[in-house]
């Protein structure tokens, strides 16, 4: 709903048969968390990217960008930048834990007022 309110665009690329083997409610958990964060911190008329390819996910927003300095802090509980928007500060620390739990590799990259890169990669 919030994405369309925002007129968010998604462009997606899905290569098919792609595996990573884990629970999936944990799978479901970690996408959901990071497709919302992608919907929440993004501009109106803004845009969403996600591929998924053999052994890596992406999802990539033109949103309002992270400062370098909070980069490091992103995985704490509780840990919130922006105000402005709902929730409690948990989501990526949930998804840091499943990661953790299955060795998935999290990289995020991000600029303000750019956008960020969020790339989950698997063995």
């Amino acid at each position: 709903t919030l994405a369309n309110v925002k007129h968010i665009e998604f462009s997606m690329n899905i290569q098919d048969n792609v595996m990573v083997f884990m629970d999936s409610k944990k799978l479901s958990k970690l996408i959901d968390n990071l497709i919302s964060n992608a919907i929440k911190y993004n501009k109106i008329n803004g845009s969403i990217y996600i591929t998924l390819e053999h052994k890596h996910f992406t999802i990539e927003d033109s949103g309002k960008g992270i400062k370098k300095e909070q980069l490091a802090l992103l995985y704490e509980r509780y840990s919130r930048f922006d105000k402005t928007v709902g929730g409690f500060g948990i989501g990526l620390n949930i998804v840091s834990m499943i990661c953790k739990e299955y060795d998935l590799n999290i990289e995020i990259s991000s600029e303000v007022k750019i956008g960020t890169k969020v790339d989950v990669s698997w063995k």
